[in-house]
């Protein structure tokens, strides 16, 4: 890493880095992937739908995430066919999504296991991503593998479990753990073999494992992006929606308004007053396996919320349909939890109360809102959601002492140089 000299103390210091192009490159397959994955809730949706929804999402997320910390990890020394290869697997398998049911799920499960074996052998050197535990850790995809001899319904449970098994080891993992299980790895392989001769040579000691950890300021800035790509996803089904009717009248208008507003209010709130993308996330606040656990889960809400906000476009004429309508709900109050969850450790005693104030009421109206909003008018619920986002934005009393100093775009610039980013993982 390049380093230059800083003004104050005319010491060299650590250039900042910056997503390179190659990375940009890369993460174009997530704009296919995520409309593609936006399609499976197109019809409906039903538990079914949704439920499929998130174990491919949520699969297609961590063979991104994977790959994302190697180019992370490496850096200069990523290499370029890895990534074209991981972004044409990973191409597939958005292009499997709308048959996965049917013709293209061995197609899904070939590429994703593929890709989860290339993401862990990049890593067979001796080094411990102690960071991301599924670089070493691929059990998850074991029952993938599976299900390529079975039939559905077995086989969507097989994927299920799988997921199950990724998120356990994401919770659970920790550094010491990472490093003494790959120590007794390394252990009892070497134990296979007769011991050095003294007369030949000194005796070997202990195997030694490396460590390696993920550049914290880097990697938020890939995940900030990969919001900015799934709320992109958003503008298209909107304008998609909107360039199929004939007459552009008020109804439209004020739909329309409300939906960009939406995606704008939570682009503010994400990327402004958050780390990783996820709203009030503040450094070092948790574990950067468990900040990208919640960056998958929250994502996933806001492609659900893109093709709600689509089909209330579609449906501007009359009241939006009772699924999409309990979607485009569920979504708000998804992202809001992770909202809450990311506040939490900053939460002791004396900021319950303003903790209190600024989540609750969001998450309880988007929850209330769902059954009790059925009959209203989309236009109505979109604005009531941005009227909750914008209330997180604004609510400011009894702010933490623990919160970063500086507050809306003058101290975001204050506070990240440049104004590009604004955090660790």
């Amino acid at each position: 890493m390049e380093s230059k000299e800083s003004p104050e103390t005319g010491s060299a210091a650590p250039a900042e880095r910056h997503a390179e192009w190659n990375e940009l490159f890369f993460d174009l397959v997530v704009v296919a992937g995520a409309g593609q994955l936006a399609q499976l809730l197109h019809d409906g949706p039903h538990l079914t739908d949704l439920a499929l929804y998130t174990v491919l999402y949520l699969a297609f997320w961590t063979t991104w995430a994977g790959i994302a910390v190697y180019g992370d990890i490496a850096a200069s020394e990523t290499r370029l066919r890895t990534l074209l290869l991981a972004m044409f697997g990973m191409a597939v398998m958005a292009a499997s999504v709308h048959t996965v049911r049917s013709s293209h799920a061995i197609a899904f499960v070939v590429a994703y296991v593929a890709l989860r074996w290339q993401a862990g052998r990049v890593w067979q050197r001796g080094s411990i991503v102690v960071d991301w535990p599924l670089a070493q850790f691929g059990a998850g995809a074991v029952p993938w593998l599976v299900s390529l001899f079975v039939d559905t319904p077995l086989r969507y449970w097989l994927w299920a479990l799988g997921i199950a098994l990724d998120i356990v080891t994401l919770l659970i993992s920790t550094r010491e753990r990472a490093l003494r299980r790959a120590g007794e790895r390394a252990a009892r392989r070497r134990g296979g073999r007769p011991p050095p001769c003294p007369a030949h040579g000194p005796v070997a000691g202990p195997p030694r494992i490396g460590e390696s950890r993920i550049d914290t300021a880097h990697m938020s800035e890939r995940l900030g992006l990969y919001v900015i790509i799934v709320l992109g996803e958003g503008v298209i089904q909107i304008i998609n929606a909107a360039s199929e009717r004939d007459a552009w009248d008020g109804p439209l208008a004020a739909t329309g308004l409300g939906a960009f507003g939406l995606l704008a209010s939570i682009c503010a709130l994400s990327l402004i007053y958050g780390t990783n993308g996820i709203p009030h996330l503040r450094r070092g606040a948790l574990a950067p396996r468990l900040a990208m656990l919640l960056h998958a889960l929250m994502t996933g809400f806001l492609v659900a919320l893109a093709t709600a906000l689509g089909s209330a476009i579609t449906h501007v004429d009359d009241v939006l349909p009772e699924e999409q309508h309990w979607l485009l709900c569920g979504a708000m109050a998804g992202y809001f939890a992770a909202g809450l969850v990311a506040a939490l450790p900053l939460a002791d005693r004396s900021d319950r109360l303003w903790l209190l104030g600024w989540a609750l009421p969001c998450l309880t109206v988007s929850v209330a809102l769902a059954p009790l909003g059925v009959e209203l008018p989309a236009w109505v619920t979109i604005w009531i959601l941005v009227a909750l986002v914008c209330w997180q934005i604004a609510y400011d009393p009894g702010r933490p002492a623990g919160a970063a100093a500086g507050r809306g775009w003058q101290g975001f610039r204050r506070t990240v140089p440049g104004g590009r980013r604004n955090g660790g993982a």
